[in-house]
């Protein structure tokens, strides 16, 4: 399938440690996807943060500044 993926920069959240990334179908009237959660790009490390979909983006996010996420082996992806 040839599906082009956009990131939606309207919805970007900025916060001191990093950005929240949306992303999607750039056709999603046409292409509905599932489990295209928002992810983190940590600015320091530049470590990739995948949330889920079952939670608002904001209990992904207190929970991580609260150090109380714990990713699953896939939701973490690492630059280097």
């Amino acid at each position: 399938m040839n599906i082009k993926l956009v990131i939606a920069q309207e919805l970007t959240i900025y916060k001191p440690y990093g950005n929240v990334y949306f992303w999607g179908a750039q056709d999603s009237k046409k292409h509905r996807l599932a489990g295209n959660g928002p992810f983190l790009v940590e600015s320091e490390a530049g470590r990739v943060l995948r949330f889920g979909t079952a939670d608002p983006t904001e209990y992904y996010i207190t929970q991580y500044e609260n150090g109380n996420w714990k990713p699953g082996s896939n939701d973490i992806w690492y630059p280097n």
